[in-house]
């Protein structure tokens, strides 16, 4: 059975509160896991130190990658110059909207059908910088 850390969060603060579980247990299995894994890694280094080393890890320190991971690529879109500017016009006629009261919207809303939408920005822009 596998929780996600949030449930597991949640059960433990669960348990705790209904006194089926002592916090003196959780710190107890922490330990131990702790434990373990230092116990795990004295062996893994042990079996190390015992084999013959593998011809591509001569000669690098261990537990190295050998070479850095690259980020992945980011793909984009392919936009027409059309698109790419009614995106930036978009962009802007949020911006401004956003900070407007509803009443202040509904205007440049009806301003933007009707005259199109770089008159429903002037009009935003400008209600925007009224204070």
């Amino acid at each position: 059975m596998k929780f996600s850390p949030s449930q597991a969060h949640y059960a433990l603060n669960v348990l705790i509160s209904q006194g089926k579980l002592r916090i003196a247990h959780i710190r107890k299995a922490l330990k131990n896991r702790e434990m373990e894994i230092r116990s795990l890694r004295e062996r893994l280094a042990a079996l190390e130190h015992f084999a013959p080393a593998a011809p591509s890890r001569a000669g690098r320190k261990p537990g190295r990658p050998a070479r850095a991971a690259r980020k992945p690529r980011v793909r984009r879109i392919k936009m027409s110059p059309r698109v790419h500017a009614l995106r930036q016009l978009q962009g802007k006629y949020m911006g401004y909207v956003r900070r407007l009261k509803p009443a202040e919207k509904a205007r440049v809303r009806s301003v933007r059908e009707k005259q199109g939408i770089e008159a429903a920005i002037r009009l935003a822009k400008s209600l925007a910088a009224k204070p």
